[in-house]
């Protein structure tokens, strides 16, 4: 029963838009690493991929009141030989308009955007599976989550947005899945909140037994100068106690081509299920040098200290590139 509301909410609104052409942009993201060091490999260099991707997005003609229809897929693009040459990550399709933005399909959740947005490390070898989120955010950072819908809401007061998901679950249980949030941001900062709660089934992606989970995070933006923070309450079944995940980072723009970025990351009270949410801390040094407007060579030094011995410590220097086209 709870489908059949949300489904035909979701549907009156797309009965009511008029037809319209759609443009579509063809995109694409080469990400691979060299890793030379202690990477659970017995020490030896490996060249890894680091969540290549191509995709096609757009969007239809306003219609005269301005809602506009718009999609979005991406697959995942394998360079290093091991596995399928493409894999499924995301695809929607939703409206946006004066309302605000609502998608529906495989999706990022909004709590896994926050961290992914503030990580300058997200989607290299600096974290523990050489792509996704850095050590210091939960596993929810992580993976794409299917049967979604994701509503975010135009500005209030100059920066205040909200956003809310339902992510549904297919089996007879209907124990669908559920996430609030809110974040206001300025020219000078950002400062945000999300909750997700999670039924017995676990639809949202990366959840490795999670029940419930809160994050507060926030942003300083100094001229060239970026510092972020990052504090997630998670609850996991498997643990009586709830894991706590603190991460912290920082960027200097050097000049136009160079980036310079660290960061440092904790969790306490974790389980070792997955490295993402393993008890340790570990930290992260490194450099973006844009040779090409479209081309970035990478230099990261990455090392995490693991409590359980049961999850491969974390110490190297990677060598990585970036492609866009």
């Amino acid at each position: 029963m709870k489908k059949m509301v949300i489904a035909a909410a979701f549907g009156s609104a797309i009965c009511t838009i008029p037809a319209l052409a759609f443009d579509g942009t063809i995109y694409g993201n080469f990400r691979g690493s060299l890793n030379m060091g202690d990477f659970g490999n017995d020490g030896s260099a490996e060249f890894v991929n680091n969540a290549s991707r191509v995709g096609i997005k757009g969007a239809s003609q306003k219609s005269e009141s301005g809602l506009q229809g718009i999609y979005h897929l991406q697959m995942g693009a394998n360079n290093d030989g091991d596995g399928s040459a493409l894999t499924s990550r995301f695809y929607f399709a939703g409206l946006k308009g004066s309302f605000g933005k609502a998608i529906y399909g495989r999706l990022s959740t909004p709590y896994k955007m926050a961290g992914l947005k503030q990580d300058p490390f997200y989607d290299t070898s600096a974290g523990p599976y050489n792509g996704g989120s850095n050590y210091g955010y939960s596993s929810l950072n992580n993976g794409f989550t299917n049967n979604s819908l994701a509503y975010y809401s135009p500005k209030f007061a100059g920066g205040l947005t909200f956003n809310a998901t339902a992510s549904i679950d297919d089996t007879a249980e209907d124990d669908h899945d559920f996430g609030i949030g809110a974040e206001y941001t300025t020219k000078m900062f950002k400062v945000g909140a999300s909750h997700l709660q999670l039924d017995d089934t676990r639809v949202i992606a990366a959840a490795y037994g999670a029940e419930n989970a809160t994050r507060i995070y926030g942003s300083v933006f100094l001229d060239q100068i970026t510092v972020s923070a990052s504090y997630e309450l998670v609850d996991f079944a498997a643990n009586s106690d709830s894991t706590s995940f603190y991460h912290v980072n920082g960027s200097y723009q050097l000049n136009p081509q160079t980036k310079l970025a660290a960061s440092y990351g904790k969790v306490s009270e974790g389980i070792s299920s997955k490295a993402w949410n393993a008890t340790g801390d570990g930290f992260t040094l490194g450099g973006f040098y844009d040779v090409l407007p479209a081309t970035t060579l990478t230099v990261i030094y990455t090392a995490v200290d693991y409590d359980d011995a049961a999850v491969t410590d974390r110490d190297g220097l990677v060598f990585g590139v970036i492609q866009k086209f």
